[in-house]
């Protein structure tokens, strides 16, 4: 579906903020999920690692971990390679864990949407739509119109979605914003 589509899509900037910490190795894909110092060891060696190395596709962390150390197959330089990187991280007895931004911090929908939100310059009209005391159907309906994002008989007719941008109110003109909001005599009585 489209929703999925567009949440998928924000996948890379997500990545950004996830940090892998590893710990027993139960959870985590060996060849898939970037554990390693924030890479997956696929998006490193590619396939060949995980064809050299004689482990499953489906491996987690915890098959390359024996008696509380590393233990990787020693099958080719890019596998001895792997084994010499992954000496740096510490294994514990902990499960696996993924945190935000930082290791230790609360994931929060807040902090989730002031890391991935684009930033633009204030606008001139912020306080008049979102003010303290607004009516938040009000605030979103003069957000749209400030922005020009209202869905018009004028819009809709461009994109074929409508036959005919007349007025909804009969009064017999096209339906834009600005007759919508300021030129209809439907809308000055209301």
């Amino acid at each position: 579906s489209w929703s999925w589509r567009q949440i998928l899509r924000l996948r890379p900037l997500v990545k950004e903020h996830l940090i892998y910490k590893c710990g027993n190795g139960e959870h985590f894909s060996l060849w898939f999920d970037p554990w390693l110092h924030g890479d997956s060891v696929h998006a490193l060696y590619g396939h060949r690692v995980m064809f050299e190395a004689g482990l499953s596709k489906h491996a987690r962390v915890k098959e390359v971990i024996r008696n509380g150390e590393w233990c990787w197959p020693q099958a080719s330089c890019d596998v001895v390679e792997l084994q010499q990187r992954v000496r740096s991280i510490p294994i514990s007895t902990a499960p696996d864990s993924i945190h935000w931004d930082k290791v230790g911090e609360v994931f929060s929908t807040a902090n989730a949407f002031h890391g991935i939100r684009q930033r633009f310059l204030s606008v001139d009209w912020h306080d008049i739509v979102w003010h303290s005391r607004r009516i938040p159907k009000h605030a979103f309906s003069l957000w749209l119109a400030l922005r020009g994002a209202h869905r018009t008989k004028d819009k809709l007719l461009a994109i074929g979605v409508v036959h005919s941008a007349d007025c909804a109110f009969l009064c017999g003109e096209t339906e834009t914003l600005q007759h919508l909001f300021f030129q209809c005599p439907f809308s000055s009585m209301v």
